[in-house]
């Protein structure tokens, strides 16, 4: 599962679907990454999805819905996710600001996040796969 569009990336390592949105994700830009958000929840190849932040440069509001969002489709379906940095600023101020960075899951690298969902009860973390 390798595909992209003009502001996110979706990759695949092992059974963990990994989501790179980039530049700037706000109303405008917003209709690609939830298209994506959607497709990994059910996809069967996959066993937990990671949301790498890093290349985000500014989030607005209905980017922070969608998240919290897709973290509860997640939750719902029995799917961990974790968000990763590192963040830019801007970013980590509107989920600080909003004191959602307490709510979801969030690792400082993707590497980080990937040790945590293979760790976790799912077929990607019992195989190690």
């Amino acid at each position: 599962m390798t595909s992209g569009s003009a502001n996110v990336r979706l990759d695949q390592q092992e059974r963990v679907a990994v989501i790179t949105p980039f530049g700037d994700v706000d109303l405008d830009s917003l209709a690609d990454v939830t298209k994506v958000f959607t497709q990994v929840l059910y996809d069967t190849s996959t066993d937990a999805t990671l949301i790498d932040l890093s290349e985000v440069t500014f989030a607005d509001s209905t980017f922070l819905n969608q998240l919290i969002q897709t973290f509860t489709e997640h939750s719902a379906e029995g799917r961990p996710l974790v968000l990763t940095g590192p963040l830019h600023s801007a970013v980590q101020r509107l989920l600080q600001v909003t004191g959602t960075d307490m709510v979801l899951p969030l690792a400082e690298t993707t590497p980080v996040g990937l040790k945590q969902l293979k760790a976790a009860d799912t077929p990607a973390g019992r195989t190690g796969a």
